[in-house]
């Protein structure tokens, strides 16, 4: 889950989004040449019976039980613009009385940090030959489509590797840098911390992994990843925001298949980067620990997870369900 909003004049940059897949993103690398992306991304592959809709108002709910206590887990996506609005009438329900409010991995976005790397970042980024004459002809093709979108020569980019011109390409609106998500995972901890509840959890904030970091991360990326990361964010920037706000919609609605089977965009380019995918599955590995001690308190809690790492094989509820504790979708 990405948090925080920020802006920087003169420097491409966008609301992230989630679009259409391509035959770029079945694959992923790391040193070593090409691999298949299953084994880097952890959250490419979901566990289909874990993927319901959801029968009450709002967004979708899973339970993770044993004798004596349940801790509700609810699924955000990892980018759910700022101003998302749910029915709020089941969190409300269930943070009522909790003992703890365990809050998952998110990507920190340090202010100070996105706009260094937005305003410097090519320096990490310097391509050694004219990008577009790396790219195989549609790539380029498309980024010259989009550059002349950005109002922007067909070469603007071309000193920059195809990685940090994705990540520029899928954020760029109005030349600013505009990330403006995380109001959901804010807006649950408001509520959490409101007068309104008669008995206030305790909130536990796992630790989160740098957005800065991880895109620093793909500046020594080897050319297949740099392509497919300029493939995800131009899907992203095609696709436009008008996509990721249907997806926060479907996700409002409970519509959790829809929301899943959109492509993840820009997001899909960093978990295929192994330093990053490691990163997220200490966040995995966090919450599956988090949630196991919550169940050892009798009673209630509540649990706020990233949708796909919560569903993906492997991922925070199929361990849970392989440890032996009763895994409950939302249609029950």
């Amino acid at each position: 889950m990405i948090r925080r909003l920020v802006a920087a004049p003169a420097v491409a940059g966008a609301v992230l989004a989630l679009c259409t897949g391509t035959a770029l993103a079945q694959q992923a690398v790391d040193a070593s040449g090409p691999i298949t992306l299953q084994r880097v991304d952890p959250n490419e592959n979901l566990v289909e019976e874990l993927v319901v809709n959801a029968r009450l108002p709002g967004p979708a709910w899973w339970k993770v039980s044993d004798a004596d206590t349940t801790v509700y887990v609810l699924g955000v996506p990892a980018m759910v613009p700022s101003d998302t609005k749910a029915d709020e009438s089941v969190l409300r329900r269930r943070l009522d009385g909790a003992n703890v409010l365990i809050m998952g991995q998110e990507a920190d976005i340090s202010v100070v940090r996105l706009i260094a790397l937005a305003a410097g970042g090519r320096k990490m980024f310097v391509s050694e030959q004219p990008m577009r004459q790396t790219l195989p002809p549609d790539l380029r093709e498309r980024l010259e489509a989009r550059l002349t979108i950005m109002k922007r020569q067909p070469g603007a980019m071309d000193k920059t590797k195809p990685a940090f011109a994705g990540f520029l390409v899928a954020n760029s609106q109005d030349g600013n840098v505009s990330i403006s998500v995380g109001g959901v995972t804010d807006r649950i901890r408001q509520i959490a911390r409101s007068s309104d509840l008669a008995r206030r959890p305790r909130i536990q904030n796992l630790p989160n992994y740098s957005l800065a970091g991880a895109i620093k991360a793909l500046a020594t990326a080897p050319q297949p990843l740099q392509l497919l990361c300029l493939d995800a964010g131009l899907r992203q920037a095609e696709n436009g925001e008008g996509g990721i706000k249907e997806t926060a919609r479907r996700w409002a609605d409970g519509q959790v298949r829809d929301v899943v089977a959109t492509d993840r965009g820009f997001q899909r380019c960093l978990n295929s980067t192994p330093s990053i995918a490691r990163e997220l599955r200490d966040g995995r590995d966090d919450a599956i620990r988090a949630i196991e001690a919550a169940l050892k308190k009798p009673g209630k809690a509540v649990a706020v997870i990233e949708l796909r790492s919560l569903l993906a094989r492997d991922g925070v509820l199929d361990q849970l369900r392989a440890k032996g504790l009763k895994v409950s979708t939302p249609d029950e």
